[in-house]
């Protein structure tokens, strides 16, 4: 079965890659997504990363890594109680951060203009390549971002010409002047999911999947789901079929020649209508006896209590089942 959507998730993410927090953000967030695809596969996602440059003043070529932070906390016990509780939060999305391997903290203008210059023009593909080396450079490799040969290296294994990059490269430390960044002055990272809901810091998956949930309801709103039935599985008047997609359990009866979708569940205590005695246009519920009207989904006799009930289409050869933006998503508990 396919099922088609108009619209796109737009997921805005202001970060700098010396933060630790914007890398476990950015591992709680490939998990709320992996977790929004399994539960809606028709919705399309476009991620956009804009870099924000925390420290524009550091000296181009950077400061002794564990020399900054017992300047910037204070002492030794204030490092290494900041330094575990990011290493605890790391490690609860997969990651591993051992602070004392990172030799120095650089100054990121280039690294960010390098990626504000690759985001313009490499693919998805090749702009997750590059965000996850640039991210690893730092925290995993000890590297250093402020080296113009160190990123045109990592330019050039994420799949970038070269050529195309190296103008983004200044050399001399002068601040990065990305854009605007409203939405980082909370801090970073920021996320802006469907241009309305904003996030500050690394959030739970579970947060941030609900926010996923919320802007796919209000963004794509005005969307609707149609879900396309195979020809194979196409009922035979008098006949129904179990149809099982967008997390909804349907029943697609063919009254002769007449097509009517209904929730499988009886609303009444949620029995399946799928195996009910079919009488015309009539269904009646195996458990207690219940009868519907598939025309609109109203239990006889009774204007207050009716199942769920979806348009059918035919396109030339093709038959769909159509499915209202508000009706489109799965039941689930709240976050």
């Amino acid at each position: 079965m396919s099922s088609t959507l108009q619209k796109t998730l737009k997921i805005e993410i202001y970060f700098d890659f010396i933060c630790p927090w914007c890398l476990i953000g950015k591992r709680q967030l490939d998990q709320a997504l992996a977790l929004l695809r399994a539960e809606r596969p028709e919705v399309r996602v476009e991620l956009r990363w804009h870099g924000v440059q925390l420290l524009p003043y550091l000296p181009a070529q950077g400061e002794d890594f564990h020399a900054f932070y017992l300047r910037r906390l204070g002492g030794e016990q204030a490092v290494r109680l900041r330094q575990a509780q990011v290493q605890q939060a790391a490690a609860s999305v997969g990651l591993s951060l051992d602070f004392t391997t990172i030799p120095l903290m650089p100054n990121t203008a280039d690294a960010h203009r390098l990626w504000q210059q690759a985001s313009q023009s490499g693919s998805p593909a090749q702009q997750e390549a590059l965000l996850e080396r640039l991210f690893a450079c730092h925290f995993q490799q000890g590297g250093d971002l402020g080296d113009g040969s160190t990123l045109l290296r990592l330019a050039e294994e994420s799949g970038f010409a070269l050529e195309t990059l190296v103008s983004s490269l200044h050399g001399d430390g002068s601040p990065f002047l990305g854009v605007a960044v409203g939405p980082a002055s909370q801090g970073v990272p920021s996320f802006v999911i469907g241009g309305a809901l904003t996030l500050s810091g690394a959030q739970p998956v579970e947060r941030l999947l609900a926010s996923l949930r919320q802007a796919v309801a209000t963004q794509l709103g005005a969307s609707q789901t149609r879900i396309e039935v195979p020809a194979s599985r196409v009922p035979l008047p008098g006949q129904r079929v179990l149809i099982e997609e967008q997390g909804k359990s349907l029943v697609l009866f063919n009254v002769d020649g007449a097509f009517h979708a209904i929730d499988d569940s009886c609303p009444h205590q949620g029995a399946s209508l799928c195996g009910g005695k079919l009488e015309g246009e009539v269904v009646q519920c195996r458990s207690h006896g219940l009868r519907f009207n598939l025309r609109t989904g109203y239990l006889l006799g009774s204007s207050q209590l009716k199942v769920g009930r979806y348009p059918v289409e035919q396109e030339g050869g093709s038959l769909f089942i159509v499915i209202a933006s508000q009706e489109s998503l799965p039941c689930t508990p709240s976050l």
